[in-house]
């Protein structure tokens, strides 16, 4: 199938799509004409890599989690997944300090205002 249905089937944009491609994200050939030819898998393997850039996964560790997924798009618990996805909770928690350590603050200079 040619970028434009796979954009269209997939909700990704086509420069996504491209740029998942020049990652070796995603597989396609190239047509006489120049132009990229998908499978129809890459609607699968492109709900993959969307679900895990929506889990917070950067583009290196998607490309290293992506081998970890079976055939039919389960994912599984080999080391990199779950080192991954904990690495990723342990940046969520971090965020999640820094955040209520701001509220604090942000609470406090409110409480703090004087009336003018």
């Amino acid at each position: 199938m040619l970028i434009n249905q796979l954009a269209h089937l997939s909700r990704v944009s086509t420069r996504a799509l491209r740029h998942y491609d020049r990652l070796a994200l995603l597989s396609s050939r190239r047509l006489d004409n120049g132009y990229r030819d998908f499978d129809e898998c890459a609607v699968e393997e492109v709900r993959r890599i969307r679900l895990l850039l929506d889990i917070g996964l950067n583009l290196q560790a998607v490309a290293q989690v992506l081998p970890c997924f079976t055939p039919d798009g389960e994912l599984t618990s080999c080391p990199t997944a779950r080192e991954r996805l904990r690495g990723q909770i342990h940046e969520v928690d971090s965020s999640i300090a820094q955040l209520q350590q701001l509220r604090g603050l942000l609470a406090g200079t409110l409480n703090n205002l004087v009336d003018g």
